[in-house]
């Protein structure tokens, strides 16, 4: 997900700064990958475009979430959390 973000970043956002934080706590890692790109509307559809939807369902396949906050000019936040637990 952190790999797919960041690409996202760089290709579609052109963003100029991107941060990356992991959490490892005890039930739980948790990611959050920010930029301050083009942004975009997360509701919206991407014909051709797999990631994001790539991204949701490997979060959801081990139990854990993923939550993307954007709007256009506003940059993005991409927030997971994966059960320590989870297996790949």
């Amino acid at each position: 997900m952190a790999q797919e973000a960041l690409h996202n970043a760089a290709k579609h956002a052109r963003a100029r700064e991107v941060v990356v934080m992991l959490e490892v706590g005890a039930s739980d890692v948790g990611l959050l990958v920010a930029d301050d790109g083009r942004g975009f509307d997360p509701r919206g559809d991407f014909p051709g475009h797999l990631g994001l939807q790539s991204m949701r369902e490997r979060a959801l396949a081990v139990g854990g979430t993923l939550e993307i906050d954007s709007a256009p000019g506003q940059g993005t936040r991409l927030r997971a959390r994966i059960p320590v637990s989870a297996r790949a």
